[in-house]
């Protein structure tokens, strides 16, 4: 099964890892996590009928040495994970208070809306 063939995210996120590391194994990352061995490869085989549990989702990424924020995040760099890290760390209204200042920076370095709001009084 290829990870285009499966619709739960962390599933399908999980068999690009496990696909893309040679030494990885799923009955290897079942047992590390405290899992049973077919454990993970029961997940796959099931992938179309039901999600893993977030206790044993958090167990895999443990696992891994990661977090299921940070997993399921497509972050690619060291500063972007930091950033998904941080956030999950807030409670929602902070959330959403960073969420705005997050658009008016965004606003702020977009020299397209400089060129737009020039003149237009």
């Amino acid at each position: 099964m290829t990870p285009d063939n499966i619709k739960e995210p962390f599933l399908r996120k999980l068999r690009q890892v496990i696909d893309e590391d040679p030494d990885l194994t799923e009955a290897g990352l079942a047992v590390k996590a405290g899992l049973n061995n077919s454990a993970i490869r029961g997940m796959f085989k099931n992938a179309d009928k039901r999600s893993p549990r977030i206790d044993t989702a958090r167990k895999i990424c443990a696992a891994l040495g990661t977090t299921l924020e940070e997993f399921l995040s497509d972050a690619r760099t060291e500063e972007e994970k930091e950033i998904a890290r941080l956030v999950m760390k807030l409670p929602e209204h902070l959330r959403q208070q960073l969420l705005g200042y997050g658009r008016g920076l965004a606003d702020a370095a977009d020299p397209s809306q400089k060129e737009d709001g020039e003149g237009a009084e």
